[in-house]
Order: structure tokens, then sequence, then C-alpha cells
């Protein structure tokens, strides 16, 4: 080996003795086990972990769009017994049992990836001292715009306008049967929907469904004759001008296993006044009153889910006012299965 190798080698040998790295230290033996029984704990935890399914809660939308090529469909059954009324005030009174059975069926339906379709169908019967009327509820279809997909930190947004038809009775009613055979508003109404959705994951190990619905209701003016929704007598007509509403809803689903969930809905609407013009009716001594004051009602609606796949769902519950004002005072029994294909 020439002298300049042997040169080159202990010249190395002392850089490395005098300014080389010293070995790492080998990690303790606690930080090892602390760091498997961490992921041993989070293992077990995920393992907890289900991917949940939804059909409800009763009453607030979702803020999910359908897909194109997809389709859903929800019948629904509502029982309803108005038992009272709620004053100006917020007192209720006692007032004989006004019976309201009420199917309806929900249809949606994908369009584009941004946009989907919904119709509402329903019919109606009401009971009320022994008499009885069944006739066509009214009929709704509306547009769905999907502003923002659901992530794993970001909610669904949902803009929505929905037309209402006035395809049940409102006028000419019977002057034997005090009103119980309106079935409809007579109105074509505008409603205009923000709806918010999320799935929260990393509170428990059991996920939960949020949701919340903003709704504006504009009602077109109707023209009524005779006994009518709004009151009057059998020579009333003119003109009745509903009052604009608000709807505001907050649903919840806490899901105690991926099929069954406890579902509550908290509902507040608002309507203001209908006022009228024309010919009221009546006599000069007894003249027919038709509109009415504003109302408003706040509510609640728990349910049970059970949900046999992502597709397939059951729901049921009750829904039932805890507070109004010239509104009813009402139990509901709500009955509904949610298919989706």
């Amino acid at each position: 080996m020439s002298y300049r190798r042997w040169l080159s080698l202990g010249l190395g040998l002392c850089s490395a003795c005098l300014f080389g790295a010293k070995p790492e230290a080998p990690v303790p033996h606690s930080e090892i086990e602390a760091e498997l029984k961490s992921a041993e704990d989070e293992f077990r935890e995920a393992k907890k972990m289900f991917q949940p399914y939804y059909a409800g809660p009763l009453i607030t939308p979702s803020a999910h769009i359908i897909p194109p090529g997809y389709f859903n469909i929800q019948p629904y059954l509502f029982y309803t017994n108005n038992y009272g009324r709620f004053d100006e005030s917020g007192k209720s009174h006692d007032i004989p049992n006004l019976n309201n059975f009420n199917p309806q069926v929900v249809f949606q339906f994908g369009m584009i990836s941004w946009m989907d379709g919904i119709i509402v169908a329903q019919g109606t019967r009401n009971t009320q001292r022994g008499k009885s009327s069944t006739n066509w509820g009214d009929t709704s279809f509306g547009l769905g715009f999907g502003l923002l997909s659901e992530g794993p930190y970001r909610p669904a947004l949902f803009f929505g306008v929905t037309e209402t038809f006035p395809t049940g009775k409102y006028q000419h009613l019977s002057a034997h049967k005090n009103g119980i055979d309106a079935t409809g508003a007579g109105s074509y109404q505008t409603k205009f929907s923000f709806n918010i959705s999320k799935v929260v994951w990393w509170v428990t190990t059991h996920p939960m469904n949020l949701r919340l619905s903003l709704n504006y209701n504009v009602p077109a003016p109707v023209t009524v004759s005779g006994i009518n929704a709004y009151g009057g007598a059998r020579n009333t007509h003119g003109k009745a001008h509903l009052g604009q509403g608000f709807q505001g809803d907050f649903g919840y689903e806490y899901s105690f296993t991926q099929r069954w969930v406890f579902a509550l809905d908290v509902v507040y609407t608002y309507n203001a006044k209908t006022t009228f013009s024309g010919r009221r009716g009546g006599t000069p001594a007894a003249p027919a009153v038709v509109g009415g004051p504003f109302n408003d009602q706040l509510s609640l609606a728990p349910a049970i889910e059970y949900n046999p796949s992502e597709n397939f769902g059951i729901l049921g519950g009750v829904w039932f006012t805890v507070w109004g004002r010239n509104s009813f005072n009402f139990v509901s029994g709500v009955f509904s299965l949610e298919y989706t294909f």
C-alpha cells in the first residue's frame, strides 16, 4: 500500500475519532411499550366504529343530492289529533277532537351530478263530531341544487326551490261540516330552502347525523268563493292574501348500532297574518270572518329507525307541540318507509 493511501486512512480514522457522530442510543423499552399500547388502543377503537345507515329523521330533510340514475321513494302515514288551540298569548284551550289521516308519498330522483328533483303527493281525511271528509291534498314539485358535498370535516350544503300546486279542496265548502272538508290552501306557493347535513364521527364511537333546514315560503293570493279554508259564508267572494312563512327544522340522529338509530326533530314554524279583500258575505248584523292572525308553533318529533340495509329504512315516532300561538295543539303518530334504488 502506498504511503498516500496509508496517510488517507490515518486521517480518516483521526477524523472519525475527533468529529464523528456517536452511534444512536437504543430506544428505551418503556417508550416502545407505550407506542405499542397506543396503537392497540386505536385499533380497538377502530373495530368499534361502523358505517351508519340513516333513513330519517322524520321531518328535517337532507342536504344530499340523489345521484343521476338513482331514485328514492318514501311513503308516510300521519295520524294527527288536534285536541286544542293556542290563543295569542300561548295558552291552549280544548276543542272537539279534529282527527286527520294524511298519507303522503315523497318521490326523489337524480337528474345531473349537482341537481335532483322531488315530487310530493298526498291525500287527507278529516273527522270531527261524527262528520268526515276525504279528498286530495296539495301537490309539490321541487328542484334541489348541491352547493357542497360532504367531506370528513365539511358539511353538505343544499339549496332548493319548491312549488306547491293547489290540488286540494279549499272553497265551496259545506255549511254543515265546520270547515273540515278543506284539504288544501288554494294558493300557488314558492318555497326556498337551505339545508346543511353532517355525519359526526370524531366525538364517540357511535356516529351522529346532524341536519338543519331553513325554509321561507311565499304564497300567491287566492281567489275564494263561498265558505272557504279561510272562513267566509255562502255569499263571500274576493281574494285571500296569505301571509309569508318561515320554518326552521333541526334534525338529530344517534346510531346505537349500524341499523338501530334514535332520531329527533325540533320544528319551529311562523306564518304572517292572512288578510282579505272583496265581499266578506254573511249578513249586515253578522258579517263573515275571512282571514286570520299570525301563527307560530314549536314542536318535537322523536323517533326510532331500523335500517336493514343502506338502501332501506323503517321509521316510527310521535310528533307533538310544546308551544304555540294562534295554532293547533296536536299529537301525531308517524310511520314511514324509505327505499333508494
